[in-house]
């Protein structure tokens, strides 16, 4: 089975190749996003992130890579109905409103911003597709340098104050890329459950919450912790669960293995 990942997005690539270890039988292919489409290896299976590392917690949203994709999508569905491929879309939970909470595939996305038109434009032409899958996510955590839990852990030792944002959930790029490879596994053995499907790893955090457990890890000067963290929801992903048996994981249990990541990696480069 090949897959795609037409993607910039280095560290999503790594976690799949990381994943796909587990596996017999799979090839995955990174290829920049503005490689003439016909020019294209072969594919199964075409991944795409448009939000690419900007999703990761902490970051803004790339606004002007989401309109490189929304201009784009249109010739690479084409794409995938000249060669009988499928098509993942990698989304985010950008597309509702931050009081939308416990949302599921079936509540309206109502986000206003610009983030969320992009992205709910990009979503619908991926929906065109027959044999599409969109999945949505809040943001991701990674061992990148130049990723969001780096610039978070930075923002820890300066001890900046956090933001007033909440995070549905939070979940490592390795776990990602777990789901989306189960879920095409199922796909190429015959599934047929394309449509939208929610996934966060489990455990809603605010930015305070999150910032008051890295200075706990890093042994920094302490954030206080949220008091209102039992209250918050996160997404429902039954849809998910009942469909291709994914469970989610917890965000917390991969913190300490991915900052001693990112601690290694800056202590290389130094």
């Amino acid at each position: 089975m090949r897959i795609l990942l037409l993607s910039d997005y280095k560290a999503l690539y790594e976690a799949l190749q990381q994943e796909a270890l587990r596996y017999s039988g799979l090839e995955i292919l990174q290829v920049s996003p503005d490689t003439e489409l016909l020019t294209l290896p072969d594919f199964q299976f075409l991944l795409l992130a448009p939000l690419g590392e900007s999703g990761e917690v902490g970051l803004q949203p790339d606004l002007q890579r989401l309109a490189f994709w929304d201009q784009r999508l249109a010739a690479l569905t084409e794409l995938c109905e000249l060669r009988q491929a499928h098509l993942l879309l990698l989304s985010s939970d950008l597309v509702f409103t931050p009081d939308q909470q416990a949302v599921s595939e079936l509540d309206p996305a109502n986000g206003t911003s610009d983030a969320a038109k992009k992205l709910l434009s990009i979503e619908s032409q991926a929906a065109s597709l027959n044999n599409a899958i969109i999945l949505r996510t809040p943001p991701s955590l990674s061992n990148s340098q130049s990723g969001g839990l780096s610039c978070m852990v930075e923002r820890c030792h300066k001890h900046k104050t956090p933001e007033n944002v909440d995070y549905r959930g939070l979940q490592p790029l390795d776990d990602i890329a777990r789901v989306m490879l189960g879920i095409l596994l199922q796909i190429d053995a015959g599934a047929q459950a394309w449509g939208l499907y929610h996934y966060a790893g489990s455990e809603p955090v605010s930015q305070m919450e999150l910032m008051h457990t890295l200075a706990r890890y890093l042994k920094v000067t302490p954030y206080p912790a949220d008091p209102s963290g039992t209250t918050r929801q996160g997404m429902n992903t039954s849809h998910l669960l009942e469909t291709f048996g994914v469970h989610p994981r917890a965000w917390r249990a991969r913190l300490p293995e991915l900052l001693e990541q990112l601690q290694t990696h800056e202590t290389v480069q130094t």
